[in-house]
C-alpha cells in the first residue's frame, strides 16, 4: 500500500474566530425527553469538515475508477462513500455549519488544496492499471480509518462519535474488500 501519499492534512481556513459550536439535541429519557447541549471544539469542527471532503475524495476516485475499469467493487464502495458523505453532511448541518461548498462541488474539485493535489495524484496513479487502482483504494481506506479514529476521539459520547464509529466499520470493510483483490 502507498499510504504515505495521505500524509497531508491541510487547513480549510475555518480555524480561528469560532471557539466552540453548540448543538441542541434531544436525549431520550424513560419519563420525559430532556434537552442536552453538546459543545464541539474548533478542532472537532475542523476535523468534521476535513472528513466530509475526504469522504467526497474517496467517492469521486472510486467513481472515476469504475468508469475506467468497470469493476463492481468501485461502484459499490463509491455508493457507500456517498452514504458516509451524507451522514457527515447531516451532522454538520445539525450544528449549523454551511456545507454547500461540499454538497455542490463538482466531481474532482476540492476546497482543501492538499486534498485537491491528493485527488489528482491518486487518480493519475490509479489510471496506470487496475492493480494500481485497487492499491489506491486500499490506501484511501487505510488513511480514512486513521483519520476517522482521530476525529472520533475529539467527540466521544456524542451523536457524531456514533456516526464516526459507523464510518470506521464501513471503511474497515472497504479495506478488506480491496485487500482481498490484491
Amino acid at each position: 500500500m502507498k499510504a504515505g501519499k495521505f500524509g497531508m492534512k491541510g487547513g480549510f481556513g475555518w480555524r480561528g474566530g469560532r471557539s466552540e459550536t453548540v448543538v441542541e439535541t434531544s436525549t431520550p429519557s424513560e419519563v420525559t425527553p430532556t434537552e442536552t447541549t453538546v459543545t464541539y471544539s474548533d478542532e472537532a469542527v475542523d476535523e468534521l469538515l476535513f472528513m466530509i471532503e475526504e469522504e467526497k475524495l474517496a467517492g469521486d476516485i472510486y467513481d472515476a475508477f469504475y468508469d475506467m475499469y468497470g469493476i463492481r467493487i468501485f461502484s459499490n464502495i463509491a455508493a457507500s462513500e456517498d452514504k458516509h458523505f451524507d451522514a457527515l453532511i447531516a451532522q454538520a448541518e445539525t450544528i449549523g455549519l454551511d456545507v454547500d461548498q461540499f454538497v455542490f462541488a463538482e466531481t474532482g474539485q476540492f476546497e482543501d488544496p492538499d486534498l485537491q493535489d491528493m485527488y489528482d495524484s491518486l487518480l493519475a496513479e490509479g489510471a496506470e492499471s487496475l492493480t494500481a487502482a485497487l492499491e489506491v483504494g486500499a490506501a484511501i481506506e487505510a488513511k480514512d480509518i486513521e483519520d476517522i479514529a482521530a476525529a472520533a476521539e475529539l467527540v466521544e459520547g456524542t451523536a457524531l462519535a456514533d456516526v464516526y464509529q459507523n464510518l470506521l466499520a464501513g471503511s474497515a470493510n472497504h479495506l478488506a474488500a480491496f485487500d482481498a483483490l490484491l
